[in-house]
């Protein structure tokens, strides 16, 4: 057990999640700035997997546009 202070006692586990603690925040706040650019067919509250495939779906979706607009612009000389 860790001491800390006079009379508080902390298990390793505690220590070692407190240090994790700010890594999941960053994690997390991360995760709804993706939930809010990327748009989802439902709102409610979706699974970090399901966050990561609607955005990897949404990327391919951009790409593909992306490459028909290059086309259209070589076709037209826009």
């Amino acid at each position: 057990m860790v001491t800390q202070g006079k009379s508080i006692k902390i298990s390793r586990g505690m220590v070692s999640l407190r240090r994790r603690r700010p890594f999941q925040l960053m994690v997390l706040r991360r995760l709804r700035e993706l939930k809010k650019i990327v748009p989802a067919g439902t709102r409610h509250k979706a699974d970090v997997d399901a966050v990561l495939r609607q955005t990897a779906e949404y990327i391919c979706a951009l790409e593909l546009k992306v490459a028909i607009l290059r086309r259209l612009s070589d076709i037209y000389g826009v």
